[in-house]
């Protein structure tokens, strides 16, 4: 049963797909859609500075990574074989295999879930980020070269 309110329980969406990461420096605000202007007010979700935003998406990395190893552990003991052939070891097995599946179902709904979240703290670190890249190019271009000043 759903309604219409965006409840995402109710709908199996997943609340941080509405929620914005924004990274606040020196230079401005940035979310992963681009930069925001300071008359376009918060932004809603959460709003970082730069060295946090570095530190948050090493650290996500890392989960994600550790959830996905967790999740193929979770996939193989799916494929549990019983110890014998007797009709209780294999009603056993069985169950166990059911109980490892959804297991197995949830430890990889983690990883989706911390593999977006990851996702979308990148890219508005990556936002924020390619504006150095762009000034240093630019400069490059301009000058003609490394630089292209006085003493080149």
């Amino acid at each position: 049963m759903t309604d219409n309110t965006g409840d995402t329980a109710a709908t199996g969406g997943n609340i941080w797909d509405k929620l914005t990461f924004a990274v606040k420096g020196d230079k401005g605000t940035a979310t992963a859609d681009g930069w925001v202007t300071e008359s376009a007010g918060p932004v809603g979700g959460f709003l970082i500075d730069l060295e946090t935003a570095e530190g948050l998406v090493r650290q996500s990395d890392w989960i994600v990574e550790r959830l996905q190893e967790t999740a193929q552990i979770a996939r193989d003991l799916v494929n549990i074989q019983p110890p014998a052939e007797d009709p209780g070891s294999m009603h056993f097995t069985e169950v166990a295999r059911q109980a490892n599946q959804l297991g197995a179902d949830n430890v990889q709904q983690q990883w989706e879930h911390a593999r977006a979240i990851a996702k979308n703290l990148r890219k508005a670190l990556n936002v924020y980020k390619e504006t150095d890249e762009q000034a240093g190019t630019d400069v490059k271009n301009a000058g003609g070269g490394d630089g292209g000043g006085l003493f080149n």
